[in-house]
């Protein structure tokens, strides 16, 4: 292939791209060092990320972007779930730096790029934070701003968090894009050149040439979106699995965990219970000895763990749960709910029935989850033994179940930002991929064979040249195809080159015959001076006038015209069969004479018919047959051999009327001089409606210089 366009060869891989990309992340993350350092209410994070796309692509921009905030995430312990947004800020920057961006062609497009990265990093991180920690941001200066929002225009908290964040992330992307522009104006253009990745293997297609090719995929599903589908469905498909999986085991854990809480709390809780005093306790409370500096102890375990929502001890009767201590708590949603005096009997709550047995028994319980007016909770009996092993009480922790939902919720939030961070990534990178691997190579190869398919002549060289400046270098088996698919065409043109040839000359050979067999008519007649070729010229100027005037358009093809052309020298083939004496007569005809003449159209048409039938197919001898035939009927009806008239008339043999009249007009004969020019032509544009097609006439006349250049040409000749 000699005709290679100029392509860089830039691969993910290749040094220039791994470079920039390196230098793109140590620059966010020193910038966010930076900050971190000095307290400042921003980011300015996205630096890199905005280098990285404007000058190396949407692919770097998007690793770059990950890779930050997965190198942050070690470092602040949060910078990975907001991975999604630094990748949709490479994302919409690719767009904003291509070279068919709409936005950059409004006048403030440097406003609206600052804006819209703000609310991609304001708005929806700040949503992202709220949702991770039901809390606003805790810098100083946005809780600040916030305060004056709440206080002065009464605003929700979450309101306040939301204006507050977006205002500060303007002022951050503003910054952010003043330096990386600053950054990007000064690199050179060699440099830029370098390290921009070149996702083409082929020479490139322009938006127009894309579009173009995709017009016949119309109502049809391309095999680009059909892959693309296949990636996003099973990556989709694999990050809800592992999401899924992921959520099911936290939740167990976190059940577990909690369970083990409350069992070690109630443990210990009844570690510090003195069982021979359970009962004195439960009678006298406050006034049984030890009782205060128990309950304190219990009061500091229970505030030890923030998990645990209710502590108490409660001995365990046929009649109830009756109170020895119970803790004062303060619920997650706000509520008090003091502690109930010792002493006080309790009903046994609908989910302890079927537990009930055995803790009549003092039998160890698994924890168990029970509802009641506060809500519902996991609880954990422990039983007290005395001395004799005999259970006297029972020790009883807490916890609320929201908790699990609560820290569900937390996690699955987590963890479903940090699968969508994969799943740009992977997603964006497989589409590329494939977009330039597969679909665009795929593509220009149809392009070119529908082209091919629908051109009137692609059997030129320069036809094979085109596909070889496509030059398809994927390294797989599309580029193995593209060299058997240009081995095929090369073969395919040259075998179409060599039947066009053949073709040719078989064409050539019928017209040599056609001329050939109309010279051996005209020999006969000694009056029709060079009549085949001047018809045949006249016929050509008639087609050429109706064709310009869109007359008669779905008739006159190219192909038609041809083999109008090509037939006109056979319209009197039939005169072969008229006598001598007849023919060459130079007086007028008798009756029986003109009647004998008249036969030639017959004849004519006898002689093409079998001519037609020892030929297969549709072709050019049929218009010859029609021309041999009807080129002396009439428009009125009046002629012969069968009194056609108007458009019955073959069209081709109404062609060949006005050309064969006229040339009779024109030239002489025995039997008269011939007629000027003018007197000629005034004679057509008479006989227009009555023995001619009107329209042939007008084209005819339309055409009067180029008709004179004929006849003027022929006369000199002879």
């Amino acid at each position: 292939m000699n005709h290679k366009f100029e392509r860089k060869k830039n691969s993910i891989f290749h040094p220039a791209v791994i470079s920039l990309m390196l230098i793109s992340i140590i620059l966010n993350i020193l910038l966010s060092m930076v900050v971190r350092a000095t307290q400042l209410p921003f980011y300015i994070d996205t630096v890199g990320t905005i280098i990285a796309t404007a000058m190396g692509g949407i692919v770097p921009g998007i690793i770059t972007a990950f890779v930050t905030n997965a190198v942050n995430f070690f470092m602040d312990g949060e910078s990975i779930f907001y991975a999604p947004l630094n990748m949709l800020i490479a994302i919409f920057s690719a767009s904003y730096f291509g070279q068919h961006s709409k936005l950059r062609k409004h006048k403030y497009h440097e406003i609206y790029y600052v804006l819209i990265l703000a609310l991609i990093g304001g708005g929806i991180g700040a949503e992202i934070t709220w949702y991770l920690y039901r809390s606003p941001s805790d810098y100083p200066v946005i809780v600040s701003f916030s305060d004056f929002l709440s206080s002065h225009l009464g605003i929700s908290v979450w309101g306040c968090h939301m204006i507050s964040t977006y205002i500060t992330d303007v002022i951050d992307k503003a910054i952010s894009v003043a330096i990386s522009m600053m950054i990007i104006k000064f690199t050179p253009s060699k440099v830029k050149e370098l390290v921009r990745l070149s996702s083409w293997r082929q020479k490139p297609m322009s938006p127009e040439e894309i579009a173009s090719a995709s017009k016949r995929l119309k109502g049809r599903i391309s095999v680009g979106t059909r892959i693309n589908l296949i990636i996003i469905f099973s990556t989709l498909l694999m990050t809800l699995v592992a999401l899924a999986f992921s959520i099911i085991s936290f939740r167990n854990y976190t059940l577990d965990s909690l369970s083990a809480s409350a069992t070690q709390m109630s443990y210990i809780a009844a570690a510090e219970i003195d069982p021979d005093m359970a009962d004195d306790f439960m009678r006298r409370g406050n006034l049984a000895p030890g009782y205060t500096k128990t309950r304190e102890r219990l009061s500091i375990l229970k505030n030890s763990s923030p998990d645990i929502a209710f502590l108490y001890v409660y001995k365990i009767k046929e009649d109830g749960c009756h109170v020895i201590f119970d803790m004062d708590t303060v619920l997650n949603d706000g509520t008090y709910v003091p502690g109930d005096p010792p002493g006080l009997i309790i009903d046994f709550e609908e989910g302890m029935l079927p537990y009930l047995d055995k803790l009549l028994a003092g039998e160890k319980i698994e924890p168990v989850l029970l509802e009641d007016k506060y809500g519902r909770f996991l609880c954990s009996y422990y039983p007290v033994y005395d001395k004799d092993g005999k259970c006297v009480c029972y020790a009883v922790a807490n916890v609320e179940s929201e908790l699990v939902g609560s820290q569900l919720e937390h996690f699955s939030g987590r963890v479903l930002l940090l699968f969508a961070g994969f799943l740009l990534l992977i997603v964006a990178i497989s589409i590329l991929t494939t977009r330039y691997n597969i679909v665009m190579p795929i593509l220009s190869m149809t392009a070119f064979a529908n082209d091919l398919a629908d051109s009137a002549d692609g059997t030129s060289k320069e036809s094979l040249e085109k596909i070889e400046e496509l030059d398809i270098h994927t390294h797989d088996e599309v580029e193995q195809l593209y060299q058997a698919f240009c081995k095929l065409t090369g073969d395919t043109l040259e075998q179409l080159n060599d039947n066009k040839n053949k073709t040719e000359a078989i064409a050539k050979m019928q017209n040599v015959l056609i001329i050939t067999m109309a010279d051996m008519v005209e020999s006969r007649d000694s009056d029709t001076g060079a009549h085949v070729a001047k018809t045949a010229a006249y016929v050509r100027i008639i087609l050429q006038g109706l064709k310009r005037n869109g007359y008669y358009a779905e008739k006159i093809t190219d192909k038609y015209m041809r083999d109008v052309e090509m037939s006109a020298p056979l319209h009197d083939v039939g005169k072969i069969n008229i006598p001598d004496a007849i023919l060459n007569k130079p007086g007028k005809l008798t009756d029986d004479e003109y009647e004998i003449m008249k036969s030639h159209t017959i004849a004519g048409r006898k002689i093409m018919e079998n001519a037609i039938s020892s030929m297969e197919g549709d072709n050019y001898l049929k218009e010859a047959r029609n021309m041999a035939a009807y080129h002396h009927e009439r428009w009125d009806g009046k002629g012969y051999p069968e009194g056609l008239h108007g458009e019955v008339i073959p069209l081709s043999a109404r062609i060949m009327a006005v050309a064969d009249v006229f040339d009779a007009l024109s030239s002489a004969r025995v039997y008269k001089p011939a007629f000027p020019f003018e007197k000629a032509m005034q004679i057509i544009k008479e006989g227009s409606g009555t023995q001619f097609d009107p329209k042939c006439v007008e084209v005819f006349i339309e055409s009067s210089a180029e008709v004179r250049k004929v006849l003027k040409r022929y006369q000199e000749i002879q």
